[in-house]
């Protein structure tokens, strides 16, 4: 269970991760080896899930990014589990999620071109006899990215 100085922590470390403890410990208002055994705690109970360079995907020759929608023939345990196998070995899909509604999954991808995104697709969903059919919606400019998230009782509805 997260209290007021584990939320002021995980606030702290989603603008910037790489804040030195010392700097950091002043900011929540506790000692240095406090806040070290607080942030290892919520490292262990996976209330920090990772901490990550976030790159720019262009830097790293992956220019085009894509959200396509998922629809699956069937969405029984098995085929999902299958197809989330598939699309984590998968090295364009940067994120993944299981959804309600009338898709069934929904991807980010990133592709070098279109070329290679129609590669992708080739390999991974039209070879899968359990997708039905799926949309691409080209990204034309990301409008905001991993944004932190702030403690849910602290947003002031007006």
């Amino acid at each position: 269970m997260v209290d007021v100085f584990d939320l002021r922590i995980l606030t702290t470390l989603q603008e910037d991760a790489r804040i030195s403890m010392p700097e950091l410990s002043e900011r929540v208002g506790l000692s240095a080896p406090a806040c070290y055994r607080r942030v290892r705690a919520l490292r262990d109970q996976g209330s920090i899930e990772r901490e990550i360079a976030l790159v720019a995907p262009g830097t790293m020759g992956w220019p085009v990014t894509m959200v396509v929608l998922v629809m699956l023939e069937r969405d029984r345990g098995r085929i999902i589990d299958e197809i989330v196998a598939r699309l984590q070995r998968a090295p364009e899909v940067t994120d993944a999620w299981y959804v309600t509604g009338d898709h069934d999954l929904v991807l980010h991808v990133a592709a070098k071109d279109m070329a290679s995104y129609d590669a992708f697709t080739n390999r991974v969903l039209h070879a899968d006899e359990n997708v039905r059919s799926f949309t691409t919606l080209v990204v034309m400019r990301q409008a905001k990215t991993m944004a932190p998230l702030p403690p849910a009782g602290s947003i002031k509805v007006p």
